[in-house]
């Protein structure tokens, strides 16, 4: 049987990867939430108003894990490190290689459809595997994401309460969040840091609006 893996390892190493650490594609995404004059319903702790933008990269999300000759690869997300025209490279991180395998660079996924997912050794070798895995995109901690938000948090009495929260790179900014509480016997027209809504209807539970301006 050690015999069958090393002859398997001699087939699959064959051939040169050279790995490319280039980086990937950022992708920004604009969010202005909701359309301006739609009448909207959420419910205590949606998010009433969003905008600003999120910055996505691209990672491979191994969903089942790969119990190879060579090598295994755990279910997990891998960031992208490099492209060239044929296939995507990403980290290696958590892959385990065999007591007789070379030492690991990257994994390698041509971008041709049902490909392969490769192992590539410092050596330039591959040892490649059918599995469940896609390429798809997640928050870049590297990207200048903001957002300013309004939430519900309910009703008491004639009043409402609505939060106002920050995110920089999907993480909160504790110095700029607030909570705000407004009568709704004087107006209901609320509004927060040039933000502005009608409130049509409000209980304990949800909030039916309608925005009149986003965040400048």
């Amino acid at each position: 049987m050690k015999n069958l893996f090393i002859i398997i390892g001699i087939i699959l190493m064959a051939g040169c990867t050279t790995v490319k650490y280039n980086g990937t594609d950022a992708f920004v995404k604009e969010v202005d939430y909701p359309e301006v004059n739609k009448v909207i319903t959420a419910f205590v702790g949606d998010n009433l108003v969003q905008k600003g933008t999120i910055t996505e990269e691209n990672v491979l999300h191994v969903y089942k894990a790969i119990d190879g000759a060579l090598y295994d690869i755990p279910a997990k997300k891998y960031s992208q490190i490099g492209y060239d025209q044929e296939q995507d490279f990403y980290l290696a991180t958590g892959v385990i290689r065999g007591g007789l395998s070379d030492p690991i660079q990257a994994l390698a996924l041509k971008k041709e459809q049902d490909a392969e997912l490769c192992v590539v050794t410092i050596f330039g070798g591959s040892a490649c595997y059918q599995g469940e895995y896609e390429r798809k995109k997640q928050l870049s901690e590297k990207g200048n994401s903001f957002q300013q938000t309004l939430i519900y948090s309910g009703r008491v009495g004639e009043k409402i309460n609505i939060g106002y929260r920050e995110f920089s790179n999907n993480t909160a900014r504790p110095a700029f969040n607030n909570d705000v509480e407004y009568d709704l016997s004087s107006s209901n027209t609320i509004g927060y840091k040039g933000a502005l809504i009608e409130v049509l209807k409000a209980d304990n539970s949800s909030i039916t609006y309608k925005l009149i301006r986003n965040f400048p």
